[in-house]
């Protein structure tokens, strides 16, 4: 494994990385490379990482554990547990439950992104604004992954635990671990090592800079602030698996169905995985502006596997990673498989389009505005421009306008277009001609008729 990540690295080019298995027998933590390149500390079993939207299965399983606690049904609806959401400037937004917010089919948008400091308040009012932006979509309708969903789950810890979800984190983790490295709070983080993240440097053939600042602030944790060693990470999935039910028969009746070919669905705070020999596990992929974790986990049997690094460019080979040595570790078990999708939108029929539709105009997000224009009958033309507050927030840049690029994207199926490395799918509500989506297989925006777009 060490000459494996050695030639990882090597490849890869990032400066340090940490994996723990879990076998079913015992936990092993194999660690190359270096934390920060300016003091070259090597990567230990004590490092921690930043988890990213890791995160958001750890908020899962708290939140989850909370519930159990207050006998508290996961159908709840949102509003019946914090009235004060009640405000929310749309009654479609009363229909969302707690299920809904886990599974990213609460209608919520992609991302909301605002540092309201550390103030009693600051997830009170983030939950507030956050339930006050317009869904794209109605409660339970459209698969469509939701960084604001997760800080309400953590808003309604704070609720029913009376106690912050940070502190909630720490104290049932502590119930399973003992003492642990997951935390939320830089200054519990700075008494740890840790690895400094890490971006590429705009001129090609430079060396790394670490990454300009914090991942997320304190009000929007629950969402991805978490912080934690591998081998932590690998010893909570135990915990987790239990509680979040993820295995054969939870995957047969309460596994959302994704849109794209990437993924089989998703459950309560993690994704259904169909690995490149076929068969399904469980996992989740996080990102900062630095660094990139993957967990992933085996369907039926007891195997985990968690790889961190402290490159953010690298977060694709993560993933992979991660997958290649959990298919290694199943070996010939054997192990649920399922035939790769012809169709993306198989569990979205009655979503399709007409062949004749029109698909070129402008789809939007809070933090992103997708621009489509036909270039042929199989060709597209897409545009994507970011915020200048997303770029910032998320990948530590300074761009005044925004991040913008442009990709050509062939046709692969009636309304499913791919380029080298991204997909879309373009699908429109059935009971509503004028709702139509365009979805890169996590997240849906919305076609608007506005012309300054």
């Amino acid at each position: 494994m060490i000459d494996e990540l050695t030639a990882w690295l090597e490849r890869t080019g990032a400066p340090g990385v940490s994996v723990a298995i879990d076998d079913g027998h015992e936990i092993r933590c194999f660690n190359q490379g270096v934390s920060d390149l300016r003091t070259r500390t090597p990567v230990g079993e004590e490092t921690a990482f930043q988890l990213g939207s890791v995160s958001k299965v750890i908020t899962a399983f708290v939140l989850l554990e909370t519930l159990a606690e207050k006998g508290t049904s996961v159908d709840t609806p949102v509003v019946e547990l914090a009235p004060d959401l009640e405000a929310s400037n749309e009654r479609a937004f009363h229909d969302i439950t707690i299920r809904h917010l886990l599974s990213h089919t609460s209608g919520l948008d992609s991302q909301w992104w605002v540092d309201l400091g550390r103030g009693d308040g600051a997830r009170r009012q983030a939950a507030r604004a956050i339930a006050a932006t317009p869904l794209i979509a109605r409660p339970g309708e459209l698969f469509s992954y939701s960084g604001p969903a997760f800080v309400l789950a953590g808003y309604l810890v704070d609720l029913l635990a009376k106690s912050y979800w940070e502190e909630t984190v720490r104290e049932t983790v502590a119930r399973y671990l003992g003492d642990h490295s997951v935390s939320a709070r830089p200054e519990d983080i700075l008494l740890q090592p840790s690895a400094t993240g890490y971006q590429k440097h705009p001129v090609p053939g430079h060396a790394p800079v670490p990454a300009s600042r914090w991942y997320a602030p304190l009000a929007l944790s629950p969402g991805g602030g978490l912080v934690a060693t591998a081998s932590d990470l690998a010893r909570l999935m135990k915990a987790v698996r239990s509680r979040l039910k993820l295995g054969t028969g939870h995957g047969s009746g309460q596994v959302v169905p994704a849109i794209g070919w990437r993924y089989e669905g998703w459950g309560l705070g993690m994704a259904r995985y169909r690995l490149a020999d076929g068969s399904l596990c469980w996992g989740h992929d996080g990102t900062t502006s630095g660094q990139a974790c993957a967990v992933r986990l085996s369907d039926e049997g007891p195997e985990t596997v968690v790889v961190t690094t402290n490159a953010v460019w690298a977060a694709s080979d993560v993933g992979m990673l991660a997958e290649s040595i959990t298919s290694r570790l199943c070996g010939d078990k054997t192990r649920p498989t399922i035939e790769r999708r012809s169709d993306a939108l198989e569990a979205y029929g009655a979503w399709h389009l007409p062949s004749n539709a029109e698909l070129s105009g402008s789809y939007v997000r809070l933090n992103s505005t997708i621009m489509v224009r036909l270039a042929s009958n199989d060709e597209l033309v897409v545009g994507e421009i970011s915020s200048p507050q997303d770029e910032t927030n998320w990948f530590g840049r300074n761009a005044p306008r925004g991040a913008n690029t442009t990709d050509t994207f062939k046709k692969v199926d009636q309304h499913s277009f791919r380029s080298a490395t991204k997909e879309f799918h373009f699908l429109r509500h059935p009971d509503d001609s004028t709702r139509q989506y365009i979805h890169n297989g996590m997240r849906a925006s919305v076609k608007t008729p506005r012309p300054w777009i």
